[in-house]
């Protein structure tokens, strides 16, 4: 069975987030579904391309809290557990850094990339982006909204093990020669 903790953050500028969505499988089920908006540390700043991608502003999160006082109330979905994330290198580099910029001890977790599993999973694919193996798996998808995203990236991984007739993390792990990291 899989029990895992799918991510996706939004970013005002780089690595500076300000949005995450967290998708909760227990039991190969969806099981909660969060997004929660983030002042970000370049608050007010935003880079216009990001505004552009998904649509949040800085009128959007001036109320919102910081990631520091955010974090107690999101910390328990990240505590020892299977993190994934589409495109992982991205999403996991912007929570190290963000927890790292306000001191906060890094989580005990391992993670893993479902866009490199897709890689394994659907090889003749000439794409490899959320959006398209959604579209292509029937997976619901309002892109670049947080929630929405980190919800695909997990049903996303669901039905890769599915397809590579996976049942655990151990099985995909040998299956697909894929590692999971430690955060």
């Amino acid at each position: 069975m899989f029990d895992f903790t799918a991510i996706d953050f939004e970013t005002a500028a780089g690595y500076v987030p300000c949005s995450i969505g967290i998708a909760t499988v227990r039991n190969n089920e969806v099981t909660n579904v969060e997004n929660h908006l983030i002042k970000p540390i370049c608050f007010p700043y935003f880079q216009w391309y990001a505004q552009k991608i998904h649509g949040i502003h800085k009128e959007d999160v001036e109320d919102a809290p910081t990631f520091d006082v955010l974090w107690p109330q999101i910390e328990h979905h990240f505590q020892h557990t299977m993190l994934i994330a589409h495109n992982a290198a991205f999403d996991i580099n912007v929570l190290r850094r963000t927890l790292a910029h306000y001191k906060i001890p890094r989580p005990t977790a391992r993670y893993m990339c479902s866009y490199i599993l897709a890689k394994q999973t659907w090889r003749g694919n000439q794409k490899f982006s959320l959006d398209y193996l959604s579209a292509q798996e029937n997976i619901q998808l309002n892109h670049h909204h947080s929630d929405s995203d980190a919800e695909a990236c997990a049903r996303l991984l669901l039905r890769e093990a599915e397809v590579l007739h996976c049942e655990d993390f151990a099985q995909l792990r040998h299956v697909t020669q894929i590692k999971s990291y430690k955060f």
